[in-house]
């Protein structure tokens, strides 16, 4: 099963509402499908999606990359041994390692998750992103919950805390008791405005799936002294890619980490820090990083192989004009394989 010819393909597609956290705001979605031709008749996809901002590659060095080195490969295997230098390019990386697993799976007619895990999860909960925090959520929450979904994913970090808290409290109250809310700050808080707002949202932490990426600058310290003062997750997601606890999850100063295969390099690298940080009784929770749909059903068969009973981060495709292929479809918060 040779090389034996490929094509990169870019893609630019846009927002149908720009995507808006603390840290940016993105009117476009871009990145480049790498099809590879295989014994000259069988064709795979993968996707890379470089986004600087969640630890990748840049978009100008994933191209450069593609086009220096997928000519060498042209007449050799594609193993995972190929893939092994490729810790600085992960977004690349994770393009040609879906391919290969996609390439294996159709030859053992096996669906990816099987791959990755005999006992795989058929059934997928996942939570939905309303966007950022603003004082008409509360209407599209209502619309999450009547449509299934029982997380509700939230960006926060765009106005002063004490004004967020009080519109978190709103929602809060207007929601089903069961209806779990996950908010995402982007690095937005101070220790101390972290501490307040955890402390002011004490009465609710029943409804609060997690609080991701809260300080602004990681301290480890601080995150096991906020974590042990509360019974609200705190999550880690951008401070992973930065921090070396990949070999010692013990160490891990939060309940929960946010995980996404595009910035780890692939879903098997994915895959083995899942294991390791539920070794340490850590949570795990994947997401997308906003790939058009081949890259999302690749991450769809790694959330199957967990199998963890997580809401993950998969219902991004409606926040784009167009992704490419139909992507996988969800009812009332799942996604069945």
């Amino acid at each position: 099963m040779l090389v034996t010819d490929f094509q990169i393909i870019p893609y630019k597609i846009r927002f149908k509402t720009p995507w808006q956290t603390a840290l940016s705001k993105l009117l476009f979605r871009q990145g480049f499908l790498v099809k590879l031709i295989i014994n000259d008749s069988l064709s795979v996809i993968g996707e890379c999606a470089p986004m600087e901002a969640i630890g990748t590659e840049s978009l100008a060095d994933a191209q450069l990359f593609l086009e220096t080195q997928l000519p060498g490969m042209l007449g050799q295997k594609l193993t995972l041994s190929t893939l092994n230098n490729l810790n600085l390019y992960p977004a690349c990386r994770f393009a040609l390692e879906t391919a290969m697993l996609a390439l294996q799976a159709q030859g053992k007619k096996q669906p990816i998750a099987a791959l990755l895990n005999p006992e795989y999860s058929k059934r997928i909960n996942i939570n939905t992103m309303l966007g950022h925090l603003n004082r008409n959520i509360t209407r599209n929450a209502r619309q999450a919950e009547a449509e299934g979904y029982q997380c509700l994913k939230i960006k926060t970090g765009l106005e002063t805390i004490e004004t967020e808290a009080l519109i978190i409290e709103d929602l809060i109250k207007q929601l089903a008791p069961s209806t779990k809310i996950r908010l995402d700050a982007n690095k937005s808080w101070s220790a101390k405005e972290t501490e307040w707002l955890l402390s002011f949202l004490k009465p609710y932490e029943k409804q609060i799936d997690s609080i991701e990426e809260p300080l602004k600058y990681f301290d480890s310290i601080v995150y096991k002294t906020l974590q042990k003062n509360t019974n609200i997750s705190l999550a880690l997601d951008e401070s992973f890619c930065n921090i070396d606890f990949k070999k010692a999850p013990e160490l891990y100063p939060v309940d929960k980490l946010v995980l996404k295969p595009m910035a780890q390099g692939g879903i098997i690298n994915t895959l083995h820090l899942a294991r390791m940080a539920e070794q340490a009784k850590i949570k795990t929770v994947i997401t997308s990083s906003l790939e058009t749909a081949y890259g999302l059903w690749p991450i769809v068969h790694l959330c199957a192989a967990i199998n963890n009973k997580q809401y993950h981060g998969l219902a991004t495709a409606s926040w784009l004009e167009d992704t490419i292929i139909k992507p996988p479809e969800i009812n009332h918060g799942i996604i069945t394989l």
